[in-house]
């Protein structure tokens, strides 16, 4: 039997485009990739799920819309109309979506705003694009936002951010049910100290690394996403580095679009043992007044980490005698060598 998973889809009423785009996405997916890989996606709205009822409106939908898997969240330019309990449905959509994800985990969250322009040409839709602001400069310490140029643009990001979702979801389930263990205070607070002390490059691939996890639904950095978002972002220095690595023995560079805020640095993120280790040996041997590049930090790891990619690296003969090979033939200096 195919796995289910609900999508409820919350918005005002002036991302008409964008439902229908994602209504089309999941009838894709559930023919394309949920057919083949067991899966199936149904999209839930108040316009098709809810009912006539006495009470609150706000309160009927959501006793009707029920439980669901996925959480996306829409806005443009309209913020919506107050519900009694908040400043519209769809605000307190989205709050009742983030109560559910602190208590599981496992929900997923997603929220997009449009970028396309436009001239208010009465006060109320000045007031409503001043409450859909305050609202995503609320979201900025609760949920990575996403940003999309234009309304024929959803598409292409939201039907890769739900294959990304899916797949954490579907991992989640094969796995059974887990408790959420926090992160670790004592690391995140050291890699927030070191942050002002990274080269500018080093802090992007952080952020990319960080944004994609989160974006997938989770908020960390693996060993292999920092190396693939070092990869993209891959200065000089270390192109010089991994071209004498063999191509099988790393990973793929982050492709695609990306995020680069920082959100990293206002939560609180988990890092993989490698990573960790990592930021806790390089902050007490960092000179003062030298940044700390991604040289420095992927050396680090591929000399003396012991997770997946490190033994990646070890399967094509890569350890820490020929990191140590390497930079000396390019003349590269490293934090710790």
């Amino acid at each position: 039997m195919s796995e289910e998973y609900r999508i409820f889809l919350s918005s005002p009423n002036d991302v008409t485009v964008e439902k229908k785009a994602l209504e089309r996405v999941v009838t894709e997916l559930n023919i394309t990739h949920g057919a083949t890989m067991g899966y199936r996606l149904e999209l839930v709205r108040w316009e098709t799920h809810a009912a006539p009822g006495a009470g609150r409106p706000q309160q009927i939908i959501t006793e009707l819309i029920g439980g669901y898997d996925i959480y996306v969240g829409i806005m443009w330019r309209r913020f919506g109309t107050p519900t009694g309990v908040a400043g519209s449905g769809t605000e307190e959509e989205f709050r009742n979506a983030y109560q559910a994800w602190e208590r599981n985990r496992d929900i997923q969250i997603m929220f997009y705003f449009c970028q396309k322009p436009f001239m208010p040409k009465k006060i109320d839709e000045v007031d409503q694009m001043r409450q859909v602001l305050l609202f995503r400069q609320g979201l900025e310490g609760k949920a990575l936002v996403w940003d999309y140029a234009a309304p024929a643009k959803f598409a292409d990001d939201i039907r890769v951010h739900l294959c990304k979702r899916i797949n954490n979801l579907r991992e989640k389930r094969q796995r059974g049910p887990r408790a959420f263990t926090p992160p670790d205070e004592k690391i995140s607070n050291a890699l927030k100290e070191l942050w002002p002390r990274m080269s500018p490059d080093l802090q992007r691939s952080m952020s990319i690394a960080y944004n994609e996890n989160r974006q997938a639904g989770d908020g960390g950095i693996k060993t292999e996403d920092l190396f693939a978002a070092l990869l993209r972002v891959q200065t000089e220095p270390l192109k010089l580095v991994v071209e004498d690595i063999p191509e099988k023995a790393l990973p793929k560079p982050t492709a695609g679009p990306v995020v680069e805020k920082p959100y990293i640095i206002d939560e609180n993120p988990w890092l993989s043992p490698c990573v960790a280790s990592s930021i806790k040996r390089l902050s007490t041997q960092l000179p003062e007044g030298r940044p700390l590049t991604s040289v420095d930090i992927f050396a680090d790891i591929a000399k003396h980490g012991t997770g997946g990619s490190v033994r990646l690296l070890r399967e094509h003969k890569i350890g820490p005698r020929e990191i140590d090979q390497i930079l000396a033939r390019k003349n590269l200096q490293v934090v710790g060598a």
